[in-house]
């Protein structure tokens, strides 16, 4: 199993920042108007965050937060190392 720890510190505050986008778009985005500004920023943030994971090769990590019933990512990946 993969532990925060063994990621960047760059990569820990991309993924800490997905996930907690991830919580806001659960929880609090359905309690909020559909034209509210926090909708939409939200929103954007969530893509920018993702996009970055995307940058620092973390996909299979974010989608397993998007899904987490999602088998988790292989520590032994090729192309982590």
């Amino acid at each position: 199993m993969t532990t925060l720890s063994s990621y960047s510190l760059v990569q820990q505050h991309a993924l800490t920042r997905y996930g907690r986008l991830k919580m806001l778009q659960r929880d609090v985005l359905p309690q909020l108007d559909g034209s509210d500004y926090r909708v939409k920023l939200t929103l954007k943030a969530l893509y920018s965050t993702y996009r970055d994971l995307h940058e620092l090769g973390l996909e299979k990590e974010a989608r397993l937060l998007t899904d987490p019933g999602a088998p988790a990512p292989r520590t032994d990946d090729p192309e982590r190392a």
